[in-house]
């Protein structure tokens, strides 16, 4: 947690509210330098048992995460994010697939609900509804490949301490070293928990920059896991998630190649001018976001070319230097 204070109580109360065996569950909060409040507050909800709380210097979610996990000898690890509200079940739904010894670890259902209707909101929405079916697709034919960051759970034996210098995608590159140890990763619908998205698309579009820099700065980090893991996760690694990074390039290279060849005839009536409809829509959904007005589903166009334009920045910036491993916030809870 850093700087929670606006919500760290409420995260706790969700804890407490959870349906299972209170001897077989507790809560463990690490503040990383807060100074607005959280650390005051957490210390007032700590009872040690529970609910257990440290307070470390800032260095990073990572940094955090690592000095956790050192201080609790549990057989398994849950891992949440501060804004992540449980369904009160959830555990319970998580926690029966380990008795399956084939199984690593088990990623929950994030169920994303707009603040409010910005194409920021509801674009992110619709998008990791999607992605969830493809976690959902994944696990029921090899492994699902990677978590969602605010619920998921391991076996505590199969963690390794993560980088702790500059960003990195902590629930992508853990379970992919849980994979190559011959473990599966699986995807549980009914393991539900809520957030909410960002209030304007403005704050979408930087916290995806945030979150692109991440992922990429765990690249050089795959590379001794990917030998390791079986030709058909890797081929399924490259669909899902090496595509997916390269399409700001391929966005461009289509924006370019398409009015070059629009001459011919069949390129002109069906892609030049499906291209100019969707630019169109995507300008539209701008300018009614600029106005604050609403167009509904005719401003995904615009969602999805500006959540590319994020990627595409945070491809430079990654690049370009390495990032430290704080951030600060602008204010969203998350």
């Amino acid at each position: 947690a850093y700087n929670e204070a606006g919500l760290i109580e409420e995260k706790v109360r969700n804890f407490l509210a959870i349906d299972y065996p209170p001897d077989r569950l507790f809560l463990a909060i690490g503040s990383d330098g807060s100074s607005d409040g959280t650390n005051e507050i957490i210390a007032r909800l700590a009872d040690g048992k529970r609910v257990q709380a440290w307070v470390f210097e800032r260095g990073g979610k990572m940094k955090t995460v690592n000095r956790i996990v050192e201080r609790c000898a549990t057989p398994y690890l849950v891992f949440s994010d501060a804004n992540t509200m449980y369904e009160p079940r959830s555990i319970r739904r998580l926690m029966r697939h380990f008795a399956d010894p084939s199984i690593g670890g088990v990623c929950g259902n994030l169920r994303l609900h707009p603040v409010n209707e910005s194409v920021g909101g509801a674009g992110e929405s619709t998008y990791w509804s999607f992605e969830n079916a493809i976690k959902r697709w994944e696990g029921n034919v090899i492994t699902t490949l990677g978590a969602t960051g605010g619920i998921y759970a391991i076996r505590s034996e199969l963690y390794e301490a993560q980088p702790e210098t500059g960003q990195v995608a902590d629930d992508f590159l853990l379970p992919l070293r849980i994979l190559r140890h011959g473990y599966r990763f699986v995807f549980d619908e009914e393991a539900l928990a809520f957030e909410g998205t960002e209030p304007s698309m403005r704050r979408e579009f930087r916290r995806k920059i945030r979150v692109g820099i991440g992922t990429l700065n765990t690249m050089h980090a795959l590379t001794p896991v990917l030998k390791r893991l079986p030709l058909s996760v890797r081929a399924m690694l490259f669909a899902h998630k090496r595509l997916r990074w390269a399409a700001p390039f391929f966005i461009l290279a289509l924006l370019m190649l398409i009015p070059l060849l629009s001459g011919i005839g069949w390129v002109f009536d069906f892609l030049f001018l499906p291209m100019l409809a969707f630019l169109a829509l995507a300008a539209a959904g701008w300018l009614a976001e600029l106005l604050d007005r609403r167009l509904g589903i005719l401003s995904l166009p615009f969602y999805f070319l500006a959540i590319n334009t994020a990627l595409l920045i945070a491809w430079f910036k990654a690049t370009q230097a390495r990032t430290v491993a704080t951030w600060e916030r602008e204010g969203r809870n998350g």
